[in-house]
């Protein structure tokens, strides 16, 4: 099917309450055309290079909104702040990260999601317990340059019982989340659900969901 024909049938199972994140890695520029012209608006790459150069192809496409989902090096910070368009980093995995975020002014305001390591797997990033993540919400909240949006996971890469490892991943990071919204007052979103896993993750309450293959077919 073509790009098209793929964001229609998701649309219509995602239904209105999750915002899609259409992740482009790897695609080329007229596939996320296409799909900006069925009205998709929000794409994901996790590849600060990659992303500036799409962003700056595409900057014709006014209301596009551009989403950073990769792991961040804090030394590409300001190359990755100069992206147009640049929407949401989903990534912020560390208190250090925050605070280098906490050192730069922007012109608007860029939506922040904390990046929880719910399934302990060594190869991923992110916090690893509440007492940090409970730091890095004090830091953010309130902040002018920087909107905490919400929290951020990846389902368990391995597993015998895959729905039920993303089940756990997915009930930790709600946990969270309302722990941190009781404490604080605020309203936290979820990212979180990608394209093996994004039904279980909606029936979380999933905000976002990162989908790629299913839009874009598989990468090469």
């Amino acid at each position: 099917m073509s790009v098209t024909q793929n964001l229609e049938k998701l649309k219509n199972k995602i239904g209105d309450r999750t915002n899609l994140l259409a992740v482009s890695k790897t695609k080329p520029l007229e596939m996320i055309e296409e799909a900006y012209l069925f009205g998709q608006r929000d794409f994901g790459e996790n590849k600060i290079q990659d992303l500036f150069e799409k962003a700056h192809a595409l900057s014709h496409l006014r209301d596009i909104r551009w989403h950073f989902i990769g792991t961040l090096q804090s030394n590409k910070l300001n190359k990755l702040l100069s992206v147009p368009g640049l929407y949401a980093i989903h990534s912020i995995d560390s208190l250090s990260l925050v605070d280098k975020l906490l050192k730069k002014s922007l012109d608007q305001k860029i939506k922040i999601f904390l990046q929880v390591n719910t399934s302990g797997e060594e190869e991923k990033s992110g916090f690893d317990n509440f007492e940090e993540l409970d730091q890095a919400v004090q830091k953010l909240k309130g902040q002018e340059s920087w909107e905490l949006a919400g929290l951020m996971t990846i389902g368990s890469i391995r597993a015998d019982d895959f729905e039920k490892a993303a089940r756990n991943c997915f009930e930790q990071l709600v946990a969270f989340r309302n722990r941190l919204c009781e404490k604080y007052d605020i309203d936290l979103e979820l990212s979180m659900g990608m394209s093996q896993d994004y039904e279980i993750a909606i029936g979380y309450g999933s905000n976002w969901v990162r989908i790629g293959s299913d839009i874009f077919g598989l990468r090469e």
